[in-house]
């Protein structure tokens, strides 16, 4: 979570793409989120963000747990 700048609702349905960049001021080639998503639903899971303008974003995840380990 943070308290930045947050991400509008239309550039949180592109962000996890890859090389995607919603403000060039931020360094960066744009692969980071579309990697972490990729690595996150290959062992099952979810992943996605919460975010507002002005407010901040929380990105999350959830995976599996096999109860037999």
């Amino acid at each position: 979570s943070d308290t930045g700048k947050g991400i509008s609702e239309h550039d949180q349905n592109r962000i996890f793409e890859r090389v995607v960049k919603v403000d060039d001021y931020i360094p960066g080639a744009g692969l980071g989120l579309s990697v972490v998503k990729s690595h996150v639903e290959n062992l099952g899971g979810t992943f996605g963000v919460e975010s507002a303008l002005g407010v901040g974003s929380t990105f999350w995840f959830t995976l599996p747990i096999d109860p037999q380990r």
